[in-house]
């Protein structure tokens, strides 16, 4: 499986995929005009390289703001990653919240109860 490093813009998270290190990172704030054209080749990707996706892969978001096409778009990623739990991998989903962020703490609490994944939250965001 490729790596994939997409750079942040002002209005898109940098997105990043290291298949050595098997961790993929969703960072930065997250409002593009059209997220399914900015989403949908990733999500593609991880749907498509699904089986090659090794065991102890840790998705890892850090999303300081995001609007609602791109809370879909995430919904859409994280259905991917369930998916995959399903047929038995085994992953590790990271939610990095800023302190007393509670919208974003709720917006993870949200897509646990959508998607039944559950997250680990780290207080403190990471840079792209």
């Amino acid at each position: 499986m490729e790596a994939i490093n997409i750079k942040a813009t002002r209005n898109t998270p940098a997105i990043r995929f290291d298949p050595v290190a098997h961790t993929f990172l969703l960072v930065g704030n997250s409002i593009p005009e059209n997220a399914g054209e900015f989403y949908g080749p990733v999500i593609s990707m991880i749907k498509d390289n699904m089986p090659a996706l090794p065991d102890g892969t840790s998705f890892i978001f850090c999303l300081p703001y995001f609007n609602s096409s791109s809370l879909k778009a995430v919904y859409l990623l994280l259905t991917e990653i369930k998916s995959g739990m399903e047929r038995g991998k085994k992953f590790d989903l990271v939610w990095h919240v800023e302190e007393e962020d509670d919208f974003m703490t709720e917006a993870a609490e949200t897509f646990t109860e959508m998607t039944d994944l559950e997250f680990i939250f780290k207080t403190g965001l990471i840079e792209a």
